[in-house]
């Protein structure tokens, strides 16, 4: 994923060994995955469905999926985080070209590590229903007005974890 030129967040929380024992917590708790149709947001040219599952921690997460009907397979995979006060919605524009695009609408609230391990758990999902690899994967953020085009820590952090390989199908 290619990240636009930007400060690091702390070393200590790109380092490995500060995650590792909270992935193994994380995969210990069931996603309890739900996918519900929305014919309301399906379009000839996007299959949408509503994803609700459980966080590392029991909160709830949700968003939005879209396939593309002309692509069997997709060429890749767009996570995009949108905050809580953003109705998630679809960028037909990412689907059309073939890639599936998953939405995250980020709790209110959320501290850092928790949204890690958040976009994290979605990643896992994408891997188990997509069958792409990590090189596959884009991360993204939908960028209110008037913010600069930096990556969240989040998303530099899951990046970097997804690219060791720590991110793992359980």
């Amino acid at each position: 994923m290619a990240m636009p030129d930007r400060r690091t967040p702390s070393p200590f929380l790109l380092e490995r060994e500060y995650w590792q024992d909270r992935l193994a917590r994380m995969d210990s708790v069931h996603r309890g995955l739900l996918m519900i149709p929305r014919s309301d947001l399906t379009t000839p040219f996007a299959d949408v469905v509503e994803w609700r599952m459980r966080a590392h921690d029991g909160a709830r997460l949700w968003g939005l999926r879209a396939l593309s009907p002309f692509h069997p397979e997709p060429r890749g995979v767009c996570v995009r985080e949108v905050s809580a006060t953003e109705l998630p919605e679809i960028r037909l524009e990412t689907v059309s070209e073939g890639w599936a695009e998953f939405v995250l609408q980020v709790p209110a609230g959320r501290r850092l590590e928790d949204r890690v391990l958040d976009l994290l758990r979605v990643i896992q999902v994408v891997f188990s229903i997509c069958g792409v690899g990590a090189d596959a994967v884009r991360l993204e953020a939908s960028l209110p007005a008037g913010q600069g085009r930096r990556p969240a820590d989040e998303l530099v952090i899951a990046d970097r974890l997804v690219r060791q390989g720590l991110c793992s199908l359980s």
